[in-house]
């Protein structure tokens, strides 16, 4: 269906204001836009690629805040810092200490703290002296709070009481390589996805001195576990990759477990299984609150010690996930937008866009989500997808609009020309339109006197004629499901059996031609005595094979038929006048026929232009005499004295027929049979070769 030449323009404009519209918003850090772009980044987490698990790390948690009745008398005997834990936490520091020496001595090389001692309490000395004797191998944290005042909010430290901790630093306390900040800090809807190993005095504001770099707990521990190289670079949050969802994974060992001297020696080898590993000690019972929002969905939420175990086994791996930069994520955006453009222009047919649109809505995220899987990459997914659904669909919306709209200008042209029936078939089915072979059954019908009828009525008054005759004509035709050719002048082609097949066209033929002359006999009466010696017309009926289909050029297209059958049927009309009588029917046509009519074989001719003979009968139909079975049976008898080539027998019986009925083919006849009596024919066939059209 040939579109608007205003449709490229149109839709361009909305695929650009879709595409610019989004990009300003992108860059604007559109709130609704980021929550979509976390969204998508939080499914691909969690079917993604996970980091590998190390199994250096180890998580000891404090499971529960009381120790009631665990432990034996034996244990108890053996290891006295049992009894503090049977008192509700926070419990003596010198269970710390005593757990720093087991750790230790068993060979931990890390061992990490996510507690942070602010307050004095008892058991200070005990896990003061521990912190220095292995302050190689101990790490515990320090908070940065958001403080609430007056006048509005700040940040402070929240450091380890000086009971607990002498730190060994010049500038800050924080330099102190025992030291890290335990801080998550999550984006803005409250999910942890990146963490920060570092960061400088300026970020933290007046705090420490602006050339003092902080570092958290998670740097410490791959500074104290010999791989300071593993910590990424910058001061830049970074987007970890993680190992597992919550609930699986790093499964904390009870710190109970781990000071009672029996099961130290069962479970654990007596400390074996600690060597030279990361050992991570903090509050994993939900008691304790420590607890964030994570990318996965069933449970969201992990304790804080898991994510620093997730943080360092991800820097361990080096397992970071690179998120594009704001250019390129608008580069990414502004081509989905080119490309939904490109489909408007490209793949033209609906369903075939719809299916493009589908096929890169799928095929986007599997491509995004290899790069978040093998290369560590992260590239808008959402945005770009919601420009290039939403510029395809409102374009197809357009171009449906559109195609309604040259629907409907359709149906009205093709109404000029199908019936209502044949049409509703043609556009349920816009196939049939293409071209073909058909079968079909013409009628052509002709208005006679053109000219003199021109001269009499002017150009006024012969159009108005015209279009009585035509809207009678039409009539007809569409009242047995009739298709108009064209109106030519004053010839007018109608037939049967296309762009539809139609198994009774011929019956459906035979009753229009009837209609046609019952109409225009109506109208005759209605016009001047002048105009009714004048007005005349000849209906014709014949059958056969043509082209059907679309011709025309770019700018006009017509259905329409292309083939002899068509010429010979204007012969055939072109003998009506020539006979004398208003309707003629080929016998190919005739031999269609359901049941046949009353009827009269007229006559066995050659047209012009043709070398087979057509045969030709005149039906009954509003124009024949009073008596016309008897001239029918008459006829016939005339007309086998013809053929049998008794030439002065016939012309005796036409003459009769002449004289009684006015009849139009005696009258031929008459003529015909007068030339062959002076010139008898040398092999007569009763086949008549006719000179002219």
């Amino acid at each position: 269906m040939r579109l608007p030449s205003k449709r490229p323009v149109i839709v361009l404009v909305m695929c650009a204001v879709c595409t610019l519209a989004a990009l300003g918003l992108w860059q604007r850090g559109f709130y609704p836009f980021e929550e979509m772009e976390f969204f998508a980044q939080d499914w691909q987490t969690r079917i993604g690629t996970k980091t590998p698990m190390d199994d250096r790390l180890v998580l000891i948690g404090i499971d529960k805040p009381i120790y009631s009745s665990d432990f034996s008398d034996e244990d108890l005997e053996r290891e006295p810092v049992l009894r503090d834990m049977q008192n509700n936490f926070p419990w003596s520091r010198a269970v710390w200490a005593r757990l720093i020496e087991k750790l230790a001595n068993a060979g931990a090389k890390v061992i990490v703290f996510d507690i942070v001692f602010a307050s004095q309490g008892d058991g200070d000395d005990a896990l003061h002296q521990a912190l220095e004797k292995y302050k190689d191998h101990v790490v515990i944290g320090y908070n940065i709070n958001t403080e609430s005042t007056d006048r509005g909010g700040g940040l402070e430290l929240q450091k380890p009481n000086a009971s607990v901790l002498t730190p060994e630093a010049t500038n800050s306390a924080v330099e102190d390589e025992r030291l890290g900040y335990v801080n998550l800090w999550p984006d803005f809807d409250g999910t942890i996805r990146r963490a920060d190993y570092r960061l400088t005095g300026a970020q933290v504001g007046d705090l420490v001195p602006e050339n003092v770099i902080l570092e958290s707990l998670d740097a410490r521990a791959l500074r104290k576990f010999g791989r300071p190289d593993l910590i990424p670079p910058g001061f830049d949050s970074r987007h970890f990759r993680y190992t597992t969802p919550p609930n699986e994974g790093y499964k904390p060992q009870p710190i109970g477990d781990v000071l009672s001297p029996e099961l130290w020696e069962t479970n654990y080898g007596s400390g074996k299984f600690f060597k030279d590993k990361i050992v991570f000690i903090g509050p994993t019972a939900e008691i304790f609150h420590d607890i964030h929002d994570t990318p996965f969905t069933d449970p969201k939420p992990m304790s804080g010690p898991v994510i620093h175990l997730q943080i360092i086994n991800a820097a361990l791996h080096g397992a970071f996930l690179r998120e594009r930069s704001l250019m390129a994520g608008s580069f990414i955006i502004a081509l989905s937008g080119v490309v939904a453009c490109a489909l408007c222009f490209l793949v033209r047919q609906p369903g075939k866009r719809f299916l493009s649109v589908v096929g890169l809505a799928v095929g986007y995220p599997i491509f995004s989500q290899m790069l978040f899987n093998h290369a560590g990459q992260v590239i808008p997914l959402a945005v770009p997808l919601m420009v290039l659904i939403l510029s395809s669909l409102i374009a197809l919306a357009y171009d449906f609009v559109l195609e309604r709209l040259e629907r409907m200008k359709l149906r009205h042209t093709m109404g000029l020309y199908f019936s209502p029936r044949v049409l509703e078939a043609v556009l349920a089915d816009p196939g049939s339109m293409e071209p073909r072979r058909a079968d079909v059954t013409l009628l052509l019908t002709d208005l006679r006197n053109s000219t003199p009828l021109a001269e009499a009525l002017g150009p006024q008054g012969m159009f108005e004629l015209l279009n009585r005759v035509f809207e009678a004509q039409t009539s007809a035709i569409m009242g047995e499901e009739g298709n108009l050719e064209h109106f030519l002048g004053d010839q007018f082609l109608s037939y049967w059996g296309a762009p539809q097949a139609q198994l009774d066209a011929a019956d459906r033929a035979c009753r229009a031609a009837i209609k046609l002359i019952t109409a225009m006999e109506k109208l005759r009466p209605t016009l001047t005595p002048q105009v009714q010696k004048l007005f005349g017309y000849g209906v014709a009926l014949h059958s056969g094979g043509v082209l059907v289909g679309n011709k025309g050029s770019a700018q006009r297209l017509d259905y329409g038929l292309v083939g002899d059958t068509v010429n010979e049927a204007a012969r055939i009309e072109a003998l009506t006048k020539y006979y004398g009588v208003r309707l003629l029917v080929s016998s190919v046509t005739f031999e269609q026929f359901t049941a046949k009519p009353g009827h009269r074989f007229v006559d066995r001719v050659i047209v012009k232009g043709k070398s087979e003979p057509v045969e030709l009968f005149e039906c009954e139909n509003p124009c024949i005499p009073a008596n016309y079975p008897e001239l029918c049976k008459r006829y016939q008898a005339a007309y086998s004295e013809y053929t049998a080539g008794c030439f002065a027998a016939a012309r005796a019986q036409f003459e009769k027929l002449v004289q009684e009925f006015s009849d139009g083919p005696s009258h031929v006849l008459v003529a015909r049979c007068t030339e062959l009596e002076a010139n008898p024919p040398v092999a007569w066939k009763g086949i008549w070769k006719m000179d002219a059209k």
